[in-house]
């Protein structure tokens, strides 16, 4: 008898607890009121932030790796872009304003090779203005009239996340071989 008993009750309070379950857990949901942007925002900047330099250790050590197996004695700059001036030019020094004109070769670190100026002509570049190739930018202010120079750009500094939209695919390391053939003060 007491069996049935516990039986009834726990068959007929069962559903009625989770009712008022459901019901106290729907009025706290509607009565919360949501985080600010800002707030949440900041709960997880410093997450993204280690996140974005665990991204950039593992750019620099394939970079590294990439460098060493060809023997190129490469210098980092403060930005992350790795460069090395392998032969010295005599004519003007690069600087803000100008426009340089150079050959190029760009390539993946797989050997892949993406632009070729003996097929799309040489480039021109307006030094020290903000474009997509801040790192190429970056590189060739480094440079005088006459200088070849090697330049591996991480994805920050070349094309980043979405890519040029043709060759370079979203977040590629670029490697540039460079030669500055002639600065400007307009493109002729």
């Amino acid at each position: 008898m007491i069996m049935k008993i516990i039986k009834i009750l726990a068959l007929t309070l069962t559903p009625l607890l989770i009712i008022i379950g459901c019901n106290n857990e729907q009025t706290n949901n509607e009565t919360a009121t949501p985080l600010p942007y800002s707030v949440v925002k900041k709960e997880h900047e410093k997450e993204l932030l280690e996140w974005n330099k665990n991204i950039v250790e593992i750019d620099n050590t394939v970079i590294d790796k990439f460098a060493e197996r060809r023997k190129w004695n490469m210098e980092v700059s403060g930005s992350g872009l790795y460069y090395q001036i392998y032969k010295n030019g005599d004519g003007e020094k690069s600087k803000d304003g100008k426009i340089a004109e150079f050959s190029y070769t760009t390539m993946l670190l797989n050997g892949d090779l993406l632009y070729l100026s003996d097929k799309t002509g040489n480039r021109f570049m307006h030094l020290g203005h903000n474009q997509e190739e801040t790192g190429l930018n970056e590189g060739l202010m480094m440079m005088r009239v006459g200088d070849k120079a090697r330049f591996i750009l991480p994805p920050h500094l070349a094309f980043g996340v979405p890519g040029d939209g043709n060759l370079v695919a979203p977040y590629t390391i670029l490697v540039y071989d460079v030669e500055l053939i002639g600065l400007n003060d307009k493109i002729d």
